[in-house]
């Protein structure tokens, strides 16, 4: 039976071959009547029976070709010219068809290569030169070519085109409204003219431009989504999506389709979906440049910060001019608490913006750094550029502030509330404004009226109960307060003001139970449970403080504040390895952070480590070298870079210190006077101290300073008595400088006598048993040394391990190796 139905398939195949007795010459024929009526999709199919038919017809091929290149395929119509020119077809039509090809395939090279030296080129010949210099960047050579065709579609789109990149939209619109008249069918016409007007805003017309694009024969997929580009313009997502859903079922993997999807379902704020369709795009695009945009926004959106920062950034390798995606990785890294990347982004694009948000978040970020004069110059721009906005008049008066111009920030607050009277932070800053002047009557006036506009907000009054507690009307106060925990329990500025008003009583467990009323509310509340923390310091209950510290690193795994607050909590225990298990939890966090990087320096400097602080404090030097106006942090760099012997640097902080405080910071005396000593200039650290003794330095730090100095002198019995002081009192470096004084003078009795007198209070000091093991070392009783030792163990410090290691090996102990 199946080799019977064979046959008879077989047969019917013949019979219905026969039955074509269409010659190629009659395909080739109703091929060209189909091509004048521009039905292109049946003329190839009739071109293609010629073909089948007679392989080597060379008209039949070129009309082919010329077909598939105004349905846009230009792969396949570039293969017939070829072909035609190959069977021995070489006139002009070939030779257009063929460099048209290659110039649409990016072949231009070779066109003007074949093209140049010929002289008086018909006029589509000149059009097909003029794309391919038009293409290699010689305009003018484009122009004159384009020049000599304008009764030709080419013609009139080239020199279009070189009129709307010179910004000239009019001539442009011109031009191809001439290409679209000679033309009707023209697609590239249509979506040129389309384009231009869709960027002049003219959508309607640009609308009905995209769509007789679409209705033409050929490839009308890039018309159906300027169509959906054009309807995102107008807002309409309903028709938007529609559309772009037609092009996705026939072409499901189409790049540029997907990214129109993702954006319509961001505007939709189906963020989601926008990462799917987006996702789809970067399989096969990965550096689409408007994707990186849109995926940066998503990431934003979904918190995922890391990847954001990355997605824009990648964009901005390829246009790092865009103002745009600027600003978004600008706020992205802000959330980020990356404060310098803030500026770093923005600068790039400061001196020429026009955008008054730009500036606003530039000044902003400026005036948190402390560069309150850029801030201020910044934030005057943006209310420049945006006189209307008051939140920019109030950012800039807190630059004025900062700056110390209070008369021109009272008068710029003021003009921000006759901007906007509804808005109460130009009341608030007046008040602060008005509080720190110490103006009560003033500062009474403007927190009513701030609390008239929002009385359901806390902030007035707790404003209110810090004008009671500058009129020292305490039972105010707190009425104050617990009113405005009424409006928000919630509110932590109230809560540290009831505690410091019952701290001020030395009733420290009232100030707890207001904190842990809050955690009874807000179990993860981080300002309860740090402030919990410092009470318990301050009561001198470490353990419980470092609790409270512990829970709120669990609480929350990305805060910093805990564990900033943990590292330095273990280093005034000197509990060394804790303080470096919370350095590195907070510096993963935050790698730039330059406090950070000053307590990773403390600790090396307190294991030994002077190579590692200095290294340390190289990286924190460079992140500060735009920050020259941040005393505080230019105050600590220097201290480590003096105690780990880089003079040269710390001297130039500290100087700098010195300088932007008129010589009036007694701490970058002290510093100074550090470094003179030393150098060896005795005379220089005597100045120093003096000096800061003259500012009304009666520090414990300063008296150590004056004890060293007092050793460098050869005065040690001096010296002694005054760091027995110190640690009578409870200082530190007051015990452990005495206790070096000893040791070095051969008293080593009365040095460790002072190692064990201090331990026996600070039992967990890192610096006093690793000085009392070395001593042990030193005087040759290596059985108390390995004592000392074992009781510093587990530890990573390898000063530690390495006398260990090399004391057992003594002994032939085993536990050497490990």
């Amino acid at each position: 039976m199946l080799s019977v139905l064979r046959l008879v398939l077989f047969g019917a195949t013949m019979l219905l071959m026969s039955c074509d007795t269409t010659t190629p010459a009659e395909h080739l024929e109703r091929a060209q009547g189909m091509y004048a009526e521009n039905a292109l999709r049946a003329a190839v199919i009739e071109l293609k029976n010629a073909l089948q038919k007679q392989p080597e017809h060379a008209q039949a091929r070129l009309l082919l070709g010329q077909t598939h290149y105004k349905l846009g395929d230009f792969p396949s119509a570039l293969k017939e010219f070829e072909r035609s020119l190959d069977l021995g077809l070489a006139n002009d039509a070939v030779t257009l068809g063929l460099l048209s090809s290659k110039v649409r395939l990016g072949r231009y090279q070779e066109v003007i290569g074949e093209l140049e030296e010929r002289s008086n080129l018909p006029e589509s010949l000149a059009v097909a030169l003029a794309d391919a210099y038009l293409l290699g960047g010689d305009v003018e050579q484009a122009r004159q070519l384009y020049q000599q065709a304008l009764s030709l579609v080419g013609g009139n789109i080239g020199l279009g085109s070189i009129a709307w990149s010179e910004g000239d939209l009019e001539r442009a619109g011109h031009y191809f409204g001439r290409a679209v008249e000679i033309d009707p069918l023209h697609r590239d016409a249509w979506m040129r003219k389309a384009e231009l007007e869709l960027t002049r805003g003219d959508t309607d017309l640009a609308l009905g431009s995209f769509m007789a694009a679409k209705d033409l024969p050929g490839i009308n997929v890039f018309a159906r989504l300027g169509i959906v580009r054009t309807l995102l313009v107008q807002r309409d997502m309903e028709g938007a999506e529609a559309e772009v859903d037609a092009v996705l079922q026939s072409v499901n993997q189409f790049p540029l389709a997907q990214y129109l999807k993702a954006l319509i379902s961001y505007e939709q704020k189906d963020i989601d979906a926008a990462e799917a369709a987006l996702r789809e795009v970067q399989r096969t695009m990965p550096d689409h440049a408007p994707t990186l945009y849109l995926m940066g926004a998503v990431k934003f959106q979904q918190g995922q910060l890391g990847q954001a920062e990355d997605n824009l950034a990648r964009y901005l390798v390829r246009d790092p001019g865009n103002e745009s995606v600027r600003k978004l990785l600008a706020s992205v890294r802000y959330s980020q608490n990356d404060l310098e990347g803030v500026v770093d982004t923005l600068m790039v694009v400061a001196a020429d913006t026009q955008d008054p948000q730009t500036l606003a978040l530039l000044g902003s970020t400026q005036l948190r750094l402390g560069r309150a004069a850029d801030a201020t110059a910044t934030l005057q721009r943006a209310v420049e550029l945006a006189p209307d906005m008051a939140a920019f008049r109030n950012q800039l008066a807190l630059g004025l502030i900062s700056t110390g111009e209070q008369e021109r920030a009272e008068a710029v607050l003021e003009s921000a509330i006759e901007i906007d009277g509804d808005q109460f932070q130009s009341d608030y800053l007046i008040a602060m404004l008005r509080l720190r002047e110490g103006d009560f009557d003033d500062a009474s006036t403007a927190i009513e009226a701030l609390i008239g506009k929002n009385p359901d907000s806390p902030i007035g009054y707790n404003l209110r109960g810090a004008v009671a507690i500058g009129r020292n009307d305490l039972d105010a106060a707190v009425a104050a307060f617990e009113t405005a925990l009424s409006r928000d329990p919630g509110f932590l500025p109230a809560v540290r003001n009831l505690v410091r008003l019952a701290e001020s009583q030395n009733d420290l467990a009232a100030g707890r139970a207001r904190y842990e009323t809050l955690l009874a509310t807000d179990r993860q509340n981080e300002g309860a449970l740090l402030g919990l923390a410092d009470l318990a310091a301050k009561a001198n209950e470490i353990d419980r403080a470092i609790d409270y510290l512990t829970r709120a690193v669990a609480e929350d795994g990305e805060s910093l504040a805990p564990r900033v607050a943990l590292a330095r909590i273990y280093l005034r225990q000197n509990d060394l390895d804790s303080a470096d298990d919370a350095v590195d939890g907070a510096l993963k966090l935050a790698p730039e952070s330059v406090p950070l990087l000053l307590l990773r320096a403390e600790t090396d400097l307190r294991r030994g480590d002077r190579e590692a602080a200095r290294e340390v404090a190289s990286r924190a030097q460079a992140l500060l070298a735009r920050r020259t106006e941040n005393a505080r942090l230019l105050l600590a760099l220097g201290d480590i870079q003096a105690r780990a012997g880089n003079l040269t640097l710390a001297r130039s902080n500290l100087e700098r210190v010195l300088a932007l405080s008129d010589g009036g910071s007694v701490e970058a005396l002290r510093g100074l006077a550090r470094v003179e000593l030393v150098e060896g200039n005795l005379a220089g650290a005597r100045h120093r101290i003096d000096q800061g003794r003259a500012q009304g330095d009666a520090t414990a730090v300063l008296d150590v300073l004056e004890g060293d100095l007092l050793v460098a002198e050869g005065n040690n019995d001096a010296a002694a008595a005054l760091y027995q002081r110190l640690m009578d009192a409870g200082v530190r470096d007051g015990a452990l400088k005495l206790a070096l004084l000893h040791l070095r003078s051969e008293k080593d009795d009365l040095g460790e006598d002072v190692l064990h007198s201090w331990l026996a209070s600070h039992p967990q000091d890192h610096g006093a048993k690793l000085l009392l093991a070395n001593s042990a070392i030193q005087s040759g009783d290596s059985g108390s040394a390995i004592d000392q030792y074992q009781n510093l163990m587990p530890t990573d410090d390898p000063i530690v391990l390495n006398n260990l290691a090399w004391l057992y090996m003594e002994r032939g102990d085993a536990r050497a190796i490990e």
